[in-house]
């Protein structure tokens, strides 16, 4: 998997419809390396400790919301250090992927690790009620119990902010429930990252207030991501990030761009930009 390099940026906005079924090749299980050691765990419902997340790595963690929706999760901590400002990594993979039932591969353990070069925990979601898909069931439901873990979670471990991000269909989730009706959960000095996907479709989107107008929120677009037919019909990831940054920075959002990086839609290296986005998110 090659490393992308951004070699435009656009602020053309183009009305898009959703395509949802985007299939990946699952990631290839490696060697985990660099001390990020995930240890298998039952699953079980973590509660926020006065340190901060729970301090142990582990797999198939449950988070039980308030509103009875239950969220799996698998949790990376190897490295940080909760005795300096930290913070945290969330993932939404696109639907249909199956890298969420590989929690040792490489592509969690270089998540893992990117996230820990900040000084940040990494956290994995899979889709609601293993679907693969977070379009599927109850999704205002669901966002109120994404929104619940989040901050039940990362309250004590914010000085470093907080990154959220997705891919394809997790970037529409972000971008479609999520983020658009509310950001000021997210604390200070944090951001989010739409890959390959992210469009709002005329849904409006909640106005910057001066405490969120400065969060960090990119929207990331391979050149050959688009003009896909599906059974939702015409969609294309160029369009709709074009949309939603543009409809973002409507709402106020002084930070909000556009990306567009080498490739089509099973080409983003996504490890590599969600450190560049860090590094942004750190300047």
């Amino acid at each position: 998997m090659h490393t992308l390099t951004p070699i435009s940026t656009s602020t053309t906005t183009r009305q898009a419809r959703p395509w949802w079924r985007c299939l990946l090749r699952p990631a290839v299980g490696g060697a985990l390396a660099g001390g990020l050691l995930l240890a298998a765990a039952p699953a079980q419902a973590v509660t926020t400790s006065s340190t901060g997340w729970h301090p142990v790595s582990g797999a198939d963690r449950v988070f039980r919301a308030d509103n009875g929706i239950s969220l799996s999760y698998h949790y990376y901590a190897e490295g940080v250090d909760w005795d300096r400002p930290a913070g945290a990594v969330f993932f939404f993979d696109g639907d249909g992927t199956a890298r969420a039932e590989q929690p040792s591969g490489r592509f969690a353990t270089r998540m893992a690790r990117v996230a820990a070069d900040t000084n940040r925990a990494f956290v994995f979601l899979e889709a609601p009620y293993g679907t693969r898909s977070w379009r599927a069931g109850n999704t205002r439901a669901v966002t109120e119990a994404v929104r619940q873990f989040a901050t039940t979670n990362i309250t004590p471990t914010t000085d470093a902010g907080v990154l959220v991000t997705g891919y394809s269909g997790g970037a529409e989730f972000l971008s479609r429930n999520l983020l658009r009706g509310d950001t000021h959960w997210l604390p200070d000095g944090s951001g989010a990252a739409f890959i390959g996907g992210g469009g709002t479709y005329g849904q409006p989107v909640a106005e910057a207030t001066p405490a969120t107008e400065d969060l960090a929120l990119t929207w990331v677009a391979g050149d050959r991501d688009g003009a896909y037919a599906t059974d939702s019909g015409s969609w294309s990831a160029r369009a709709a990030t074009a949309q939603a940054a543009a409809a973002y920075r409507d709402a106020g959002y002084e930070r909000a761009r556009r990306i567009t990086t080498a490739g089509a839609h099973t080409d983003y290296d996504i490890p590599a930009l969600v450190a560049d986005r860090l590094a942004a998110l750190d300047r």
